[in-house]
């Protein structure tokens, strides 16, 4: 790292147990998290590659791959987690394929948001930061991010995020192959309280949804399974989580982005899940890729639109099988 990115927050030291129980508290209060935890310094290497040995062994052309610009909005994040999602990209993706971090401040209205995240990240290369002038939402501060882009692909993620060494290859060479494909890497857990990685291991979960329109983890079909010639070849997923993903920027730009009418956040991965298929793409999970998410012990904030939201996919992607997701969301009628 360079002398910029020697630390992500200052260590600190307790007076007494009591303090640092206090601290922690306070800390899951404000942000579901245990931000106490994720303070201290922080390096990718601490993350523990357990990926598939095939996946490590891998070697890749870089000069045949696309580049990327990685996009990461934000809204009242907490600094330390927001820093070490930026680090963690830096660290993990090859200085040759990352053109550039694209940091969206949702309209934050925290301080320390403001000049000293400017400050902090005027001493890191490839990073910038835009704001946004009010409060947008999730899809709509993600396209204002996307439309300052130089890299080939967009790659979203949170701004919760650790990823694993070799995360950012696979997704790139994939698309790289397939311009229409878009790819999404394994969803690994990070506790919210301790910061401990969980890695997958094995074969990973698909996403699904239910009649009311709700995201799901499914397992592999065996069709699928059979279809496939490697077990690190790309799975075919019916629906994505939203918050990580890989997509052709011109790609991205054909399907015509996101819907701008999804508020806030909520329904917009199955709607983009949707569209991707019904629009001659594919989406797909990469099992060499790995990114840890940082899932929060409640919902940062609401998300009062959801239905709102989802009735928007219905109507738009699903013709005649609306009349399931209406059956199970009288409700939505009414929207």
């Amino acid at each position: 790292m360079t002398s910029g990115e020697a630390s992500l927050m200052p260590s600190f030291s307790l007076d007494c147990n009591d303090q640092q129980e206090e601290d922690e508290e306070e800390s899951i209060e404000k942000y579901a998290i245990n931000i106490y935890l994720s303070d201290p310094e922080y390096s990718a290497s601490d993350i523990q590659d357990n990926r598939m040995s095939e996946c490590k062994s891998k070697i890749f052309n870089y000069r045949k791959l696309p580049t990327t610009s990685v996009i990461i909005a934000f809204y009242n994040e907490a600094m330390s987690t927001l820093l070490r999602t930026i680090h963690s990209v830096l660290e993990t993706s090859p200085a040759v394929l990352l053109r550039e971090i694209i940091l969206v401040d949702d309209f934050s209205d925290k301080v320390f948001l403001k000049s000293q995240l400017e400050n902090y990240i005027s001493s890191l290369e490839r990073v910038r930061l835009i704001r946004t002038t009010k409060r947008e939402g999730l899809v709509r501060a993600r396209l204002i991010g996307a439309t300052y882009a130089i890299g080939d692909v967009l790659t979203f993620l949170d701004c919760h995020c650790e990823c694993v060494s070799g995360w950012l290859e696979p997704l790139l060479e994939r698309i790289g192959e397939n311009e229409t494909a878009v790819l999404c890497p394994v969803i690994d857990t990070i506790d919210w309280n301790t910061f401990e990685f969980y890695m997958q291991t094995g074969e990973p979960m698909i996403g699904g949804f239910d009649w009311r329109l709700t995201f799901q983890w499914h397992a592999v079909p065996e069709k699928e399974r059979q279809r496939r010639n490697s077990r690190i070849d790309p799975i075919r997923s019916p629906t994505m989580a939203g918050g990580l993903f890989a997509v052709s920027k011109k790609y991205f730009e054909y399907l015509g982005t996101y819907d701008m009418g999804m508020e806030v956040w909520g329904g917009e991965n199955l709607e983009l899940s949707f569209r991707v298929w019904q629009c001659g793409g594919t989406l797909e999970i990469h099992p060499c890729s790995h990114v840890g998410h940082v899932f929060p012990k409640k919902a940062p904030y609401a998300r009062p639109n959801f239905l709102q939201n989802t009735a928007r996919a219905a109507e738009v992607w699903m013709d005649g099988y609306k009349e399931h997701f209406y059956n199970r969301n009288p409700p939505a009628r009414k929207v």
